[in-house]
């Protein structure tokens, strides 16, 4: 009995031991991880539905490519409109609403062959996610319409930036949408202290417009998209924004003068160009390390 008892001691301590141990190493998932999952999984499944159907396009009539559309739009209205459209599930079913919405008008083009221009398409579906994204709240809903309104932009102004002064106003027009966007993500961070990540998306948008616009620009434009990087990164020091914007700043502001180094200074030969460029790197990485370390204490 008491070798039975001390054995059952040993086992028990054993394992609590190996629990211990598991969660020492265990990650401390932030909050944000478990909706983005859902979300994900949400929209991996409506892709995969969409998939199935296009791939069976060709075997479907007239009146079956209409439905399928229309009746997952109508489901999806009625499921928010039942869970609620705070809640998880109203939250995918009216994102689910927006998608099906640009379903529908891609299949009024292909079965009529309209002869639509992308910008188009991009447009309609723009117009009708606006007062969706407004009745239902959804972040994710204005996500998909600023997607969508940079589609539209890029569609319309793309054929013809041979012209002299297309990409200048491509250019102003693509920042002035995603910094609304973006002012109203801040915004909201700062009322609610909630979903801080979200406005990393246009962000990352406003890098790449002023990046593209920088490249083989040798010249005003070239410093004035390297000084609008880092005057996002001077807000984000500022309001103490975290390490994610510090570093997509540092990521858009190093590849831009990567690019600058590498094609017109001419630092010296290949070896002394590729050792500016991992200086330019590691010491940017090093600096948004050391600013969140410092801002992690005075947190």
């Amino acid at each position: 009995m008491y070798y039975s008892n001390s054995r059952g001691g040993a086992f028990n301590a054993t394992i609590n031991g190996m629990k211990a141990f598991s969660s020492f190493f265990r990650p401390v998932l932030p909050a944000w991880v478990a909706p983005l999952c859902g979300v994900t999984g949400a929209a991996l499944f409506l892709a995969g539905v969409v998939c199935l159907v296009a791939y069976n396009w060709a075997a479907l009539g007239t009146w079956l490519k209409f439905a399928f559309p229309l009746l997952g739009l109508v489901l999806c209205a009625a499921g928010a409109y039942y869970k609620g459209l705070q809640t998880g599930a109203g939250k995918v079913c009216s994102f689910a609403c927006g998608l099906f919405a640009g379903l529908f008008f891609a299949v009024y083009g292909q079965v009529y062959q309209t002869g639509a221009f992308a910008y188009e398409f991009c447009f309609a579906w723009a117009l009708c996610l606006l007062p969706l994204a407004v009745l239902a709240g959804n972040r994710w809903l204005w996500l998909l319409w600023a997607a969508v309104a940079n589609g539209y932009l890029l569609s319309y102004y793309g054929p013809f930036l041979y012209r002299a002064g297309t990409g200048t106003v491509l250019f102003l027009w693509v920042f002035a949408l995603n910094a609304v966007c973006f002012a109203f993500a801040e915004r909201a961070w700062f009322k609610t202290r909630r979903g801080g990540w979200f406005s990393l998306f246009f962000l990352a948008a406003l890098l790449a417009a002023c990046f593209v616009r920088g490249l083989n620009n040798w010249g005003p434009w070239f410093w004035a998209c390297l000084c609008l990087i880092l005057l996002f990164a001077v807000y984000a020091y500022a309001f103490r924004r975290g390490a994610a914007q510090l570093g997509f700043c540092a990521l858009a502001a190093d590849c831009l003068l990567a690019e600058r180094i590498g094609s017109e200074l001419r630092v010296g030969g290949f070896l002394v160009t590729v050792v500016a460029l991992l200086l330019l790197f590691v010491a940017s990485a090093w600096g948004v390390y050391m600013v969140s370390r410092g801002e992690e204490k005075h947190a």
